[in-house]
């Protein structure tokens, strides 16, 4: 699925540009550096053109605010009517995993202490989530067997598209496994062709060497099981997790974004926009959750995934010191640099109130900053225009 976006400029051969033209200054020390900058503007006019200028820029910028809320209006109708349609993601696996508190901690943002005081879930509880405006999800967090009975499984399954097994590391896996076997199972005799998602959690409890080696046996031990049950080429992911570091947040967006139709379209964009631009990597990012929506095609290492949870984190700690309560984190007019001491700049543009681009390049040599906002602008317009012909398209069925 290809997704032709509109009006992307190539870099030129030249780097420089104007001094007008340049929308940051990096601050020069000998370690690391960092600017961030939120409805900044320049200073060097008239007090009267000064005011002025403002009074311009204030009206925009209630315009293009007023146009956000209309939009995210306009998902919020078409959402309500294609309720049956969103991806509906069912947390399964043995009493006491880490169910609710994986929920807890990336869509609640209670701290990793907080959850080991979370009582047992005996209750289904549905949650309905979102990242960004356009994403939308429900998830089940449903009491866990003690044992490797499917009891009640048809009724919390029914209907969902994803599974999310959690998979405690530090425990014996001999029951888990069986546990998920069985439900795979289960599933394919029922005719129901969902997706596995395999959370390997509470990795920080084994052994740093031994952590390849278990999720090596655990998913190799898996494979065995199923290929017994004459269950060929199952939809099934295994990731290692752990609500200590990113890990959790990296493989919970592997998830979200294995229910996005637009995927592969939005990484075509993407793809483009780091091609024309030369940069190294460029990442859609909910602010609020820390989940990566999608990123160029590019492999990445997850430090630098992790990196850019940090940049999020500080800009939302330097807006909520100088914002204002009734503001959202982010508006039209926010962008944060970051400049690493390893030669790195990340820079952080938003898309809409909740959703950011962040995008990864190198110091040097130095890259046309105009033109690369240019681009930006054109590619976070493409995005909006992708997801919102698609809510009114599914509303309209």
């Amino acid at each position: 699925m290809s997704y032709g976006l509109q009006g992307v400029y190539e870099t030129t051969s030249s780097t420089s540009t104007s001094k007008d033209m340049e929308y940051h200054q990096y601050l020069r020390h000998d370690g690391p550096s960092r600017t961030y900058s939120n409805d900044s503007h320049s200073s060097s006019i008239s007090n009267g053109g000064h005011h002025r200028l403002d009074e311009i820029e204030d009206e925009q910028l209630e315009q293009e605010e007023g146009e956000e809320e209309q939009q995210q209006q306009q998902i919020d109708d078409d959402y309500e009517e294609i309720a049956p349609d969103r991806p509906r993601l069912l947390m399964w696996g043995l009493t006491k995993s880490g169910k609710t508190s994986i929920i807890k901690l990336i869509f609640e943002k209670m701290t990793a202490g907080e959850t080991l005081q979370l009582p047992e879930t005996k209750t289904i509880q549905i949650h309905e989530l979102s990242c960004g405006i356009h994403v939308r999800f429900q998830i089940r967090d449903v009491p866990g067997p003690k044992t490797t009975s499917l009891l009640d499984f048809d009724a919390y399954s029914s209907e969902c598209t994803t599974i999310v097994f959690i998979l405690d590391a530090t425990e014996d896996c001999s029951d888990a496994i069986n546990l998920l076997v069985s439900s795979m199972q289960w599933m394919h005799s029922n005719g129901h062709n969902v997706r596995f998602e395999v959370l390997i959690h509470k990795i920080d409890g084994v052994h740093e060497p031994d952590r390849l080696d278990r999720h090596s046996h655990i998913q190799q031990q898996v494979t065995v099981m199923l290929h017994e049950c004459s269950i060929e080429e199952p939809l099934i992911n295994f990731y290692m997790t752990s609500i200590y570091d990113h890990s959790i947040h990296e493989a919970f967006s592997k998830i979200v974004q294995n229910q996005i139709r637009q995927l592969r379209a939005l990484e075509n964009m993407l793809d483009l926009v780091t091609a024309s631009t030369q940069l190294d990597k460029i990442f859609v990012c909910d602010i609020y959750n820390k989940i990566f929506l999608a990123s160029d095609t590019k492999p990445v290492e997850s430090q630098i995934s992790e990196l850019c949870c940090d940049v999020v984190d500080v800009y939302t700690d330097i807006s909520s010191i100088y914002g204002t309560s009734k503001s959202p984190v982010l508006d039209s007019m926010s962008c944060c640099t970051v400049e690493l001491s390893i030669g790195l700049v990340l820079y952080l543009k938003n898309i809409n109130p909740t959703t950011a681009l962040i995008c990864i390049l190198k110091k040097e040599p130095r890259i046309n900053e105009a033109l690369m906002d240019v681009n930006l602008n054109i590619l976070k317009k493409n995005i909006q225009k992708l997801f919102l012909p698609n809510t009114k398209r599914l509303a309209r069925r």
